[in-house]
């Protein structure tokens, strides 16, 4: 395992070595008037433009991962895992009338799992189209955009509509859906309307390239959302929408549900004077879900505060709370937010003890962000969250939960970003959980995470 480490970060390191040296070459041949694209003169400044009517890019992002005791026991097989990813993409989108943009993206990810006893660790060695999409602006005059395909989707914050494949990780996140947008500028006011048909198999819709039957949810699911956001008040956004759900579990292989689920929330965005800044979102949830009726409620906040400084220095103090006790009918659903939103740790592993795979609810959760620049392309982010349980879940020692305790620990999350150039980005990421009460002696484990990457793009 040290000799593959080894070599695989003498090839990342000569990647970005190239990448970083690529664009001060081609800097010096342009000023120095050696040469000069053939398109550049007539594609504009877009440094992926060919043609006026076509562009093409691409990127590679490697990624190398460590967690220990990721499910708060670090004798379960499994739980100290060290691998690899290697995500490449390409892309191309062209513009054959005005208004119109046909958008296309292939994504693969293999991942290398460093252990001795799997048969076969390299996996998902497939590629698919992750962005397939027609987008159409001012239909017939209107100003209305269509967008019909398959495509990302994130609204507002991205707490419950940014995710459509939680289960194959962030090598890809689309959507299959129609979106409609309509502005109206007069009242400073986006309306979106949107109807999504993802299916938890990968080729239902596309079939994938080496096709290697990697699911990506945990059911198929169908959803209308209208969205609508106003920013007609001095430095204040008000949104409001309503969702609707629909999931369908035809998979044998995975922990789905069955449902319909109505959502409807209500959003406010602003600035309060003196680097002052706010977010309150709020979403009671209704219907029904694996044969019991739902009554559910979740909330997300921030408030924020701007230094102003040389240093880009900021605060974040947040809290979110996802409803849930022993009665599943109170377990807020995340909807299209099933991702590690906040935690790459906790979020897909640690909450799969007591629910699904990033399914935290029964959750409170404040949280303090530091976020500042130390020097000119590099960001620091550090978070530290308590976690509770709303209520006990009861379960009797079961998968590792205790009978009476609610709190389910500390988290600390730090994130190193560094912009090298516009084609090189480096993020190091690293996470530790202390448990508490709420699991026993069985999960006490301490669980940590650290992740490194980088990102080559052209």
């Amino acid at each position: 395992m040290n000799q593959r480490w080894r070599a695989g970060t003498v090839v990342w390191a000569a990647l970005a070595g190239a990448m970083a040296a690529a664009p001060a070459r081609a800097a010096g041949k342009v000023a120095a008037g050696e040469e000069k694209g053939p398109s550049a003169g007539q594609a504009g400044d877009d440094p992926h433009r060919l043609t006026p009517w076509l562009s093409l890019g691409g990127d590679l992002r490697l990624r190398a991962i460590r967690e220990r005791a990721r499910k708060l026991d670090k004798n379960n097989r499994g739980d100290d895992r060290f691998w690899q990813r290697y995500r490449g993409r390409v892309w191309a989108k062209a513009e054959p009338f005005e208004g119109v943009e046909l958008n296309l993206r292939v994504v693969t990810e293999p991942r290398y799992y460093c252990r001795r006893d799997l048969p076969h660790p390299l996996i998902r060695e497939e590629a698919l189209f992750d962005r397939l999409h027609l987008r159409w602006e001012n239909v017939l005059g209107v100003p209305l955009t269509a967008t019909i395909g398959r495509q990302d989707l994130f609204l507002g914050a991205g707490w419950l509509v940014r995710e459509g494949t939680p289960m194959d990780g962030s090598r890809t996140m689309f959507f299959d859906a129609i979106r409609f947008t309509y502005k109206w500028q007069e009242a400073d006011t986006t309306a979106d309307l949107i109807w999504i048909d993802d299916h938890a198999n990968s080729s239902e819709w596309i079939r994938p390239f080496n096709d290697r039957d990697v699911d990506l949810a945990e059911q198929d699911e169908q959803g209308a959302i209208l969205y609508v956001s106003n920013a007609s008040l001095k430095k204040t956004r008000l949104d409001g929408y309503f969702i609707y759900k629909r999931d369908h579990n035809r998979s044998t292989r995975n922990n789905g549900s069955e449902g319909d689920i109505y959502t409807f929330g209500a959003v406010a965005e602003g600035e309060l004077g003196g680097g002052w800044a706010y977010r309150v979102e709020v979403a009671p949830q209704f219907g029904h879900k694996n044969g019991r009726n739902l009554c559910a409620f979740g909330s997300i906040n921030r408030l924020s505060y701007r230094f102003n400084d040389s240093m880009d220095n900021r605060l974040h103090l947040g809290y979110e709370y996802l409803s849930g006790d022993d009665d599943s009918g109170r377990h807020f659903d995340k909807l299209w937010g099933r991702e590690a939103q906040w935690s790459d740790l906790y979020n897909g592993a640690i909450d799969s003890l007591d629910g699904r795979d990033f399914d935290s609810s029964n959750l409170h959760r404040p949280n303090l962000t530091w976020e500042f620049r130390p020097v000119k392309d590099v960001q620091i982010i550090t978070d530290y969250s308590l976690l509770f349980a709303d209520q006990n879940t009861s379960a009797g020692g079961r998968r590792g939960l205790s009978r009476h305790g609610c709190f389910r620990g500390q988290l600390l999350k730090v994130q190193v970003k560094h912009k090298l150039n516009e084609h090189v980005h480096h993020r190091l990421t690293g996470e530790v959980f202390f448990p508490g009460d709420f699991y026993t002696s069985a999960r006490n484990d301490v669980a940590t995470f650290l992740r490194y990457g980088i990102v080559l793009g052209w």
